[in-house]
């Protein structure tokens, strides 16, 4: 194999390498976004339940 075909591939290799950890890291965030809208929603939810359970225990009159 040539030598200069050879530092082709090492550079293509990095290339490759670094848009892998791009995408790793873009998942990341994107899964840590995700949690956070299920964590607000479940605080949302907490709180009506809450709510709730005043109006059913007649602590909200």
């Amino acid at each position: 194999m040539p030598h200069g075909r050879t530092g082709t591939n090492k550079s293509a290799n990095r290339k490759v390498d670094s848009l892998v950890r791009e995408r790793d890291s873009i998942r990341r965030l994107l899964d840590q976004a995700d949690l956070s809208i299920v964590s607000e929603g479940m605080e949302s939810l907490k709180a009506r339940l809450g709510s709730i359970e005043d109006h059913l225990s007649g602590k909200d009159d």
